[in-house]
């Protein structure tokens, strides 16, 4: 086979979405988390009673929801230790400390 047809192939397996040795991307799984171990008073002042949702892995961002005692969500990544979780149709950021999950991780 020609250097030309060669290519030919190549550009048609790349167009047609095959790769040559390059890894499968990873399949997201579905992955259930728990939250556990708050503290049973509810007090938005100091933090208490409630696992606070945020836009970024960090305390310092920005607050989107909170979770209780309970509640179960689905967990999407993981960065360090938060992992990114949807309530109600929000994606936000939650610390790993507070979910039990199914994720192996």
């Amino acid at each position: 086979m020609s250097f030309q047809a060669t290519y030919i192939s190549a550009v048609a397996a790349l167009a047609a979405g095959l790769s040559f040795g390059a890894p499968a991307p990873a399949v997201a799984q579905y992955c259930d988390g728990t939250v556990h171990g708050l503290s049973g008073r509810y007090n938005l002042a100091t933090g208490s009673g409630f696992l606070a949702v945020r836009t970024q892995p960090n305390s310092s961002s920005r607050m989107v929801g909170q979770l209780f005692n309970g509640d179960h969500t689905e967990i999407l990544d993981r960065r360090g230790n938060w992992y990114r979780v949807e309530i109600g149709g929000i994606s936000g950021w939650a610390n790993a400390r507070w979910l039990y999950n199914d994720c192996g991780y």
